[in-house]
């Protein structure tokens, strides 16, 4: 199965579920100060993609999407946990700041600049499907990657009106290195979700279409 083969409903839960993912990894890193690098990369890299040919271009491996892809099973099912209930209030400002940024044209614009001038996240050392927080070769300038995604998450999401507060280990956000993972997952995160409404979702779709969502999820899960 490959993401130009999925429908609508399929894709529209696959872009949520890569939203979903961001939360968890952000979470991830400022709880414990690691994520799978595979995982980041899988995130980050639509970033550069802008103007993609093709959904397989933004999902070229779905087999990373299993984790956003379950736990939209689990919100489904209405399974609080302390976990689940910072990756859900991550989402839910993910998508929020999705409409405040596609009300602001120039930032937009200032975004897409930029990023052409980022380097993309270099390649792991190993089979990047195995979950693994290897970091890749190149190492210094995949953190100035990082450093520039931060830098740039800084300079325009951090700027709108409304700001995620990250919550976390205090070492752990305040290490350079992670926080600016964190903030480049963000900004991952939101690239997403101005595609799951490019699409048709709509943040109320995460609670009233909750039964649908999980169905559709647990489908994909299967395949």
């Amino acid at each position: 199965m490959s993401a130009d083969s999925l429908q609508s409903p399929q894709l529209q839960t696959l872009t949520l579920s890569a939203v979903v993912q961001s939360a968890q990894l952000v979470r991830a890193l400022a709880h414990t100060g690691s994520a799978p690098f595979p995982a980041i990369k899988a995130l980050i890299d639509p970033l550069f993609a802008l103007n993609a040919p093709s959904f397989n271009t933004i999902f070229p491996d779905l087999r990373l999407a299993r984790p956003g892809l379950e736990w939209l099973t689990v919100q489904a099912r209405q399974r609080r946990s302390v976990e689940n209930d910072e990756v859900l209030r991550y989402t839910r400002n993910l998508l929020l700041l999705q409409t405040k940024l596609m009300a602001d044209t120039d930032m937009q614009s200032r975004l897409g600049r930029r990023l052409q001038s980022i380097s993309p996240l270099s390649a792991p050392y190993s089979d990047p499907h195995r979950q693994t927080s290897a970091e890749p070769v190149g190492l210094h300038e995949t953190e100035r990657s990082f450093e520039a995604l931060a830098t740039l998450y800084q300079d325009t999401i951090s700027t709108l009106p409304f700001r995620i507060q990250v919550q976390g280990k205090v070492e752990h956000l305040q290490d350079e290195r992670i926080a600016n993972r964190i903030r480049a997952l963000l900004l991952a995160g939101i690239r997403f979700a101005v595609l799951w409404h490019q699409i048709g979702g709509r943040p109320w779709h995460l609670f009233v279409l909750r039964g649908r969502i999980n169905r559709i999820a647990t489908s994909m899960l299967e395949n």
